[in-house]
């Protein structure tokens, strides 16, 4: 899973860059300038949309995590206002929670707190299928569960009678939901401030 870092800061802005090639693009007449850019944009876009199916909501977040990380780029580079570091804190934090999201990682978290032997029994008079049963080798979701006390206690509220791993589901089930509220919550807050 990729983990995504603040990006640094430029010292000038794109206003004060000098050098032969922003003096070019400067100059450039605009219909250039507009053409070229959207040559870029194309260009940059190929692998993205290369890999983009119409299956599922993993396809839409990997669009929406690829153009946030390009705007990103671009503001930071710029640095052309005075909300920059703001602007890159909540962009990072929104990227990492698409890849939390997308990937599903609070939701199968706690299968990594235990190991589990699967074995395949024929079922009885057919001999084309199969029951699938699963013996658990070894568990330590106490540390998983000691991760998240809060999501532990409202699951717990909600659902007092559960066994341990019954636990562990509901509580991965929780902050999956918290990451995917957390996630438009930042959208719907910041995404409105997020331009050059």
């Amino acid at each position: 899973m990729k983990n995504y870092e603040k990006l640094t800061i430029p010292e000038d802005s794109a206003w004060n860059r000098k050098g032969v090639s922003a003096w070019i693009w400067r100059n450039l007449h605009w219909r250039i300038r507009y053409f070229l850019g959207g040559c870029k944009n194309i260009i940059r876009w190929i692998p993205t949309l290369y890999e983009d199916k119409d299956w599922d909501h993993w396809h839409i977040y990997n669009i929406l995590q690829k153009k946030i990380e390009f705007q990103r780029k671009e503001i930071i580079y710029a640095n052309r206002h005075m909300r920059v570091d703001c602007d890159n804190r909540d962009m990072t934090i929104v990227l990492n929670l698409i890849e939390r999201v997308k990937e599903d990682y609070y939701g199968t978290e706690y299968l990594d707190y235990s190991e589990t032997k699967f074995r395949f029994e024929p079922i009885e008079g057919d001999r084309e299928l199969y029951t699938m049963d699963q013996d658990v080798i070894s568990e330590n979701y106490d540390d998983y569960l000691k991760k998240y006390p809060s999501s532990v206690r409202k699951v717990s509220k909600q659902n007092p009678d559960l066994n341990k791993e019954d636990l562990c589901y509901y509580v991965a089930k929780h902050n999956e939901k918290k990451a995917h509220d957390l996630l438009h919550q930042i959208l719907k807050e910041r995404m409105s401030w997020w331009w050059d």
